[in-house]
């Protein structure tokens, strides 16, 4: 059955979504569809015959009959985009609507179809966003899709020296020096793209640059906000220029420390050793066996405790990133003799048989003292647990891109539980704790920092009452000395 034209028009206007109202040449509403009970408080067949002037505000009233005759007037009267005016409901009561126009020509007569949407709800959710926006206690601002600022808040112009008036409307770059605009467009726009929030502090070294033309280095965080327009993202500017002072001030003091702690324990330290050794050189009419015996304890402990000073000042250097790494062609067989032949006497006291049992393996990329540090470190865990007539045997191979050192010994193994601790720093094992083992649980740790700053791995298997097998990988070099990897 075909549906009349008549019927569909009145089926289609009677459900839209917005108040409609046709007014006729005189300024008389000849129709209103059911939406205006709703949004002006009328029946429709109250509004019909009804000036349209009644729905506008009585301090409008004197101006909007010769507004709506100028645009009735033209010759070709245009649809009219969105207008947000005041309206007035039947109860007198104003309200902020969102107004478009639209001539319609029937049987040679003008109307004029006006479409009012109440957008109090809107506006009332813009008011609350713009005073959270203004209770940011971050300079933050609202960027359209196309990188153009729509909204800033005072802390803004508190931060950076603009005006609202001198950023919205322009690009975001306008916050950034000039010779990373580009860059900051092409990011911005990538965003868009994909949108997800970035939580603040994960650029921590963006910078912005103030209006005297001063950078300024930010937290940027940024998050999509959906609105009917589109897309909009919000971009908070946390300035941490204090806070990277902070830093500053604070890494110095810790440089002082450091060196303080080189200087005033290292020395003394290095010190005590040193005379020690010249006191173990004397005859048996200078130094009775008695002493000589009290001398070896304290050559041990002082021993002791450099390498504690000494591994102490490795991590700090590491957490810092200022342990610098000589990256030269270095063969592992040249590593692991200079390792045995270091700990042999050690590995002999503890009547154990420390052997470099070869292999063979293509250069690597490495610094020479600290390759041996690892393996040193690797080594000596191996020679506190391992019990008299056991063995460590050092070896080397190839494996795929690497060069790997494998240290394995008959020592007492550690558990499934206890091996993923193994390099967490100052972790010692309950074991270690109760056979009083000398060590401060840095050795593992400060031996995996320097093979990943190296872009190798480090890994440990174990097997309690059996022993430990701890290979060390670094990558190779090619024929002109550059790392294969990493």
């Amino acid at each position: 059955m075909e549906l009349h034209a008549g019927e569909l028009f009145r089926g289609v206007f009677e459900t839209l979504p917005d108040a409609v109202v046709i007014v006729d040449d005189a300024g008389v509403v000849v129709r209103a569809n059911a939406q205006c009970r709703s949004v002006f408080g009328y029946a429709p067949g109250e509004l019909v015959g009804t000036p349209v002037d009644a729905l506008v505000p009585m301090r409008f009233r004197q101006d909007h009959p010769g507004r709506r005759a100028g645009y009735g007037a033209a010759a070709n009267p245009r649809p009219m985009g969105l207008l947000r005016l005041a309206a007035v409901r039947h109860d007198g009561s104003e309200f902020p609507a969102e107004i478009s126009l639209a001539p319609i020509e029937v049987d040679g007569q003008r109307f004029i179809s006006a479409t009012v949407r109440d957008i109090t709800a809107r506006i009332r959710d813009e008011e609350r966003f713009r005073s959270l926006l203004e209770a940011a206690p971050d300079p933050t601002v609202i960027v359209d899709a196309t990188g153009i600022i729509v909204l800033v808040n005072d802390r803004v112009e508190a931060v950076f020296g603009h005006t609202r008036e001198e950023l919205v409307g322009r690009r975001l770059d306008a916050l950034v020096p000039k010779q990373l605009r580009e860059e900051t467009l092409a990011g911005f726009a990538a965003y868009v793209a994909e949108p997800s929030d970035v939580p603040m502090g994960t650029f921590q070294q963006f910078v912005t640059q103030h209006r005297d033309g001063r950078e300024i280095p930010v937290e940027l965080s940024m998050s999509p906000l959906r609105t009917e327009d589109g897309v909009v993202v919000s971009v908070a500017l946390r300035d941490v220029s204090e806070r990277l002072q902070m830093q500053a001030e604070s890494q110095r003091l810790r440089d002082d420390v450091i060196a303080t702690v080189s200087h005033e324990l290292r020395t003394p330290l290095t010190s005590i050793i040193g005379y020690a050794e010249l006191m173990g050189d004397l005859d048996e009419l200078d130094l009775s066996r008695r002493a000589r015996k009290l001398l070896s304890v304290i050559e041990r402990n002082a021993s002791r405790e450099l390498q504690l000073v000494n591994d102490l000042l490795t991590m700090a250097f590491l957490d810092d990133d200022r342990l610098r790494m000589r990256r030269e062609p270095l063969e592992l067989e040249r590593v692991c003799r200079q390792v045995v032949e270091d700990q042999r006497l050690r590995a002999r006291e503890r009547a154990l048989t420390l052997t470099f049992v070869g292999g063979e393996t293509g250069p690597v990329a490495g610094d020479f003292h600290r390759v041996v540090q690892v393996v040193e470190n690797v080594v000596t865990n191996s020679l506190k647990f391992t019990h008299g007539g056991g063995s460590i045997d050092i070896g080397i191979a190839d494996h795929g891109a690497m060069g790997v050192i494998e240290v394995r010994d008959t020592g007492i193994g550690v558990s499934p539980e206890e091996k993923e601790r193994l390099f967490e720093r100052l972790y010692r094992s309950p074991r270690a704790i109760a056979d009083q083992v000398p060590g401060a649980g840095l050795g593992l740790p400060i031996a995996r920092a320097i093979v990943e700053a190296h872009g190798g791995w480090i890994d440990l298997q174990s097997k309690l009452g059996v022993g430990t097998v701890v290979r060390v990988a670094l990558p190779h070099v090619d024929s002109a000395g550059v790392p294969t990897t990493g």
